[in-house]
């Protein structure tokens, strides 16, 4: 099994014109994993970290990340860690607001026992795994 960082990840989800600084590593990257035989490793940082790329520097909507993030989990070549924690958070972050890291953290301390997880963003809070903390 192969690590993925979130560079290469990226670069295999999005189109070779849409990331413009190395449209050469994009096709490095597209034959690494489509004529590997290999089985590649996405951990929940670089799936935070991908999010965060799609949603705040592409401008991608929600629905259009979730689709994204559906084809990793479901990929045959393609291992997520605790593919679970990733979907729930992922449905969190479509239906509440704050950042997909926000309801990662909020989803892992859920399904470890935590009844909450408190927090003083606000946006956070909005999700049944937060609770606000008092100022």
């Amino acid at each position: 099994m192969i690590g993925i960082d979130t560079n290469v990840l990226l670069r295999w989800l999005v189109d070779a014109g849409t990331i413009d600084d190395a449209p050469d590593q994009t096709h490095v990257v597209e034959d690494l994993i489509l004529h590997s035989e290999e089985q590649f490793f996405v951990n929940h940082i670089v799936i935070a970290e991908t999010i965060w790329v799609l949603r705040n520097r592409m401008g991608q909507k929600k629905t259009i990340i979730r689709d994204i993030i559906e084809r990793i989990l479901h990929a045959a070549n393609v291992t997520v860690l605790d593919p679970d924690s990733v979907s729930s958070a992922l449905n969190s972050f479509l239906n509440y607001p704050g950042d997909y890291s926000d309801h990662l953290i909020g989803e892992v301390n859920r399904k470890n026992g935590c009844r909450t997880t408190m927090t003083f963003d606000k946006a956070a809070s909005k999700s049944p795994n937060f609770s606000e903390l008092q100022r």
